[in-house]
C-alpha cells in the first residue's frame, strides 16, 4: 500500500476516534454540564483537525492535504455554530503555527468547513438524521473548502488539482462515513434512554407486568410481578414458569391462556382467579399480547399485563346484591312504581304497577310510550274521567304532584309523581279505595254527631246551643248586609197543665207535632226553628222584614188549630199558641240579646192579652234620644 492509502486509512482511523471520543464527551456533558456541550463538542472536533493535520497527504511543494474539514463541518452539524467556531479557532491556531505557502488556503478551509457545517444545522435541530442533508453536507465539505487552492500561487496550481482530484473522493467518502457513525452512534444512545425509559416506568407500574417466551419462561418482570409471586427480586423470576410460583392446577390454567393467545396472535383480555402471597383468592384483569420478531413476524413470546380487581369484583358483588334486593323490595311493595324517561317512555316497572291495570296490563312494560298506554286506556274505558277531559289523552300525571285517578270499577288511585335526572318522572300509584270509603263513612258520621249535637232529640228542631250559634251569625251577617232580621218566641198554652192531664208521654208527641208545624211554616233553607227551652220554641227569619214576620206568625198559628189536638184544661179546647214577633234592621248600636228581649216581651204580651195570638214591639230609631226612651207600639 502506498503512502497515499497509509494516510487516508489513517484519516479515517482519526475519524472513527473522533466519534468514539465525541460520544463519551457529549454523553459526559449531557448528564453533568448540559449547557457546555457546544463548547465540549467543538473542543473535540478541534483537536481531532489537529490530529488529522499531523498525517498531511502531500499534493505540491508546500501544499498537502487531509481531514481536517470533516470533523469541524461535523462539529457544525451536530453542535451548531458554537460548535463549529470552538472547532475551527484551535484548528486555525495550529495552522498558522505550521506556516508555509499554504497557510491562508489552509485558514480558509478551515473556515470554510466551520460555515459548511453550521449552515448544515441552521432551522434543523436533528439535521445529521436527514439522508438528503447527510448527502449534500458530505459532498460540500469535500469540495467547497478545497476552492480555497485559488489563493495558492499559480505555478502550484497543476500539481495540487491534479492531487486534488484523488483526495476530493476519498474525502468526501470519509466524511459520509463518519456522518453515518455519528448518526448511528446518536441512534443507539435515543434507543438506550428509551430502553432506560422502558425500564423506568416497568419499574415504578405498581401493577404487574412481564414478559415470556413460548414455552411460558419469564424473560422479563417488574418488581410488582415479583411481589405478586412473593419472590425477593424480579431476577429470581427469569428462566421459571407460573408452575413454579401457583398449584399445579391454577398454573396449567394460566399455561391454557397463554397457548390461546399464541395460537391466535391476538391481544385477549380475560379476568383470572388467582393466590395471594398471603394465602387469599383474588381476581386480576388481565391483557395478554403477543410479540412479534419484527424481521420475521414470528410470535416469539408473550406479554403479560395484570391489575388487581379484588375490591372492584367486591363492590360489584356488593352492587349487584343490593340491586337484587331493591329489585325485590320493588317487585313485592304495595305500592304501583313506574319510571318513564323524557319522551314517556317506560324504563322501569314493577309488578303491582301492571296488576293495578288490569285492562292494559300487557301495554305497561318497559319501552311502551306512555300516551299510547292513555290512548288505549281510554277506549277500553278502564279511567273514568270528566267529559272535558276525555276528548285527548295527556299524561297528566307526567307532571310533578300529586292527583287522583279513579278507575272503572270503583277504585280510586292516588297518584304521585317526581322529577328525576335526565328529564324523566318517577310515579308512585297507591290503591286508596278503602281509604276514601273510610273517610266517607268518618264524614257521615261526624255529620251525624254534628247533627246530633245541634239538634233536640224529642221534637227533631235546633237545640238551644245551636240556636245560640245561628242567630248569632244571621245577626251579625244582617247588620254588615243592613237587612231587617225578624224574631218569633213561641210558647204553647197552658202546657203544664196538659202535661198534668194527659201525662209526658202524650206531652211529649204534642210537641213533636207543634215542632213539626213550625218547621213547615219555616219553608226557607236559610229559616231557622229551633227548641228554645221547655215548650217555648223559636224561629228565626232573615232577611225578613215586620210584615213578613207577621204572616208567619199567623201561619202557624192556623197550623196548630188545625192539629185540633184535645186539650181539656184550655179555654179553647184545643192546643194553641202564643207568639211574640220582633224584627230589627241592626246598627252598630244594637245588640243581638236587644232583638231576643223584644221579642220575649211581645210574648208576655200576647199572653197577657189571652193566648192564642201574635204580638209585636216596632222599635224604631231615633238618634236624638238613648234607647231607654224609645217607644214601645203593641200590636
Amino acid at each position: 500500500m502506498n503512502s497515499i492509502g497509509i494516510l487516508v486509512l489513517i484519516n479515517i482511523a482519526l475519524a472513527v476516534l473522533f466519534v468514539t471520543v465525541w460520544s463519551r464527551v457529549d454523553a459526559w456533558l449531557n448528564e453533568r454540564q448540559p449547557a457546555l456541550r457546544p463548547v465540549g463538542l467543538g473542543i473535540v472536533g478541534g483537536f481531532a483537525a489537529i490530529a488529522a493535520m499531523m498525517f498531511p497527504i502531500h499534493l505540491s511543494p508546500g501544499v498537502f492535504a487531509d481531514m481536517r474539514t470533516a470533523s469541524i463541518a461535523l462539529s457544525g452539524l451536530i453542535g451548531g455554530p458554537i460548535s463549529a467556531l470552538c472547532a475551527a479557532l484551535p484548528a486555525i491556531v495550529y495552522r498558522v503555527s505550521l506556516g508555509g505557502v499554504g497557510t491562508g488556503a489552509g485558514t480558509i478551509t478551515i473556515l470554510l468547513a466551520a460555515v459548511i457545517g453550521a449552515a448544515a444545522n441552521w432551522n434543523a435541530e436533528n439535521a445529521i438524521h436527514s439522508n438528503r442533508r447527510i448527502l449534500l453536507f458530505s459532498a460540500g465539505v469535500a469540495v467547497v473548502p478545497q476552492l480555497a487552492f485559488f489563493v495558492l500561487p499559480v505555478e502550484v496550481w497543476p500539481k495540487t488539482l491534479h492531487g486534488l482530484i484523488i483526495v476530493l473522493p476519498l474525502l468526501f467518502i470519509v466524511v459520509l462515513m463518519t456522518t453515518h457513525l455519528l448518526r448511528a452512534e446518536l441512534r443507539l444512545r435515543e434507543t438506550i434512554e428509551q430502553a432506560k425509559l422502558y425500564r423506568l416506568i416497568a419499574q415504578t407500574l405498581p401493577e404487574s407486568l412481564n414478559a415470556k417466551d413460548r414455552q411460558g419462561r419469564f424473560i422479563i418482570a417488574n418488581p410488582a410481578t415479583a411481589r405478586a409471586l412473593n419472590a425477593g427480586d424480579p431476577s429470581a423470576l427469569i428462566g421459571k414458569t407460573d408452575m413454579d410460583f401457583h398449584p399445579p392446577e391454577l398454573a396449567a390454567s394460566y399455561r391454557a391462556d397463554e397457548q390461546s393467545v399464541l395460537e391466535r396472535g391476538k391481544p385477549t383480555h380475560i379476568e383470572q382467579y388467582y393466590k395471594k402471597p398471603d394465602g387469599q383468592w383474588g381476581w386480576l384483569s388481565t391483557l395478554k399480547n403477543p410479540i412479534y420478531n419484527e424481521k420475521t413476524g414470528e410470535i416469539i413470546g408473550i406479554v403479560t399485563h395484570n391489575r388487581d380487581i379484588t375490591h372492584q369484583k367486591e363492590l360489584e358483588r356488593q352492587l349487584a346484591e343490593s340491586q337484587q334486593q331493591l329489585s325485590d323490595a320493588l317487585a313485592n311493595m304495595a305500592d304501583g312504581l313506574v319510571m318513564f324517561d323524557r319522551n314517556g317512555n317506560i324504563v322501569y316497572c314493577n309488578a303491582r304497577y301492571q296488576a293495578l291495570f288490569s285492562k292494559t296490563a300487557d301495554l305497561r312494560v318497559p319501552g311502551a310510550n306512555i300516551r299510547d298506554i292513555m290512548a288505549a286506556s281510554l277506549a277500553c274505558g278502564e279511567e273514568v274521567r270528566a267529559p272535558r277531559d276525555t276528548d285527548t289523552p295527556q299524561p297528566a300525571f307526567m307532571q310533578p304532584g300529586d292527583r287522583e285517578m279513579h278507575l272503572w270499577d270503583g277504585r280510586t288511585l292516588e297518584v304521585r309523581t317526581r322529577s328525576v335526572g335526565g328529564g324523566g318522572s318517577l310515579v308512585v300509584f297507591t290503591d286508596i279505595t278503602r281509604t276514601r270509603e273510610a273517610e266517607d263513612i268518618l264524614k257521615n258520621a261526624n255529620r251525624v254527631l254534628e247533627k246530633a249535637a245541634s239538634t233536640d232529640g224529642l221534637t227533631g228542631l235546633f237545640n238551644r246551643r245551636a240556636f245560640d250559634e245561628k242567630i248569632s251569625h244571621e245577626f251579625a251577617r244582617a247588620r254588615r248586609s243592613v237587612e231587617p232580621l225578624s224574631l218569633l218566641m213561641i210558647d204553647i198554652d197552658h202546657f203544664k197543665l196538659f202535661n198534668d192531664h194527659y201525662g209526658h208521654q202524650v206531652g211529649d208527641e204534642c210537641l213533636r207535632q207543634v215542632a213539626a208545624r213550625l218547621k213547615a211554616v219555616a219553608k226557607r233553607s236559610t229559616d231557622i226553628a229551633a227548641r228554645y227551652g221547655g215548650e217555648e220554641m223559636a224561629l228565626v227569619l232573615p232577611n225578613t222584614d215586620l210584615s213578613g214576620a207577621l204572616e208567619v206568625a199567623d201561619q202557624y198559628l192556623k197550623a196548630v188549630r188545625a192539629l185540633r189536638i184535645p186539650h181539656a184544661q184550655s179555654s179553647k179546647h184545643i192546643v194553641t199558641v202564643s207568639i211574640g214577633v220582633a224584627t230589627l234592621v241592626p246598627n252598630g248600636g244594637d245588640r243581638l240579646e236587644d232583638l231576643v228581649a223584644d221579642a220575649d216581651r211581645a210574648l208576655y204580651c200576647a199572653k197577657h192579652e189571652g193566648r192564642d195570638g201574635y204580638q209585636t214591639t216596632l222599635a224604631f230609631r231615633d238618634e236624638r234620644l238613648p234607647r231607654s226612651e224609645r217607644r214601645t207600639s203593641l200590636q
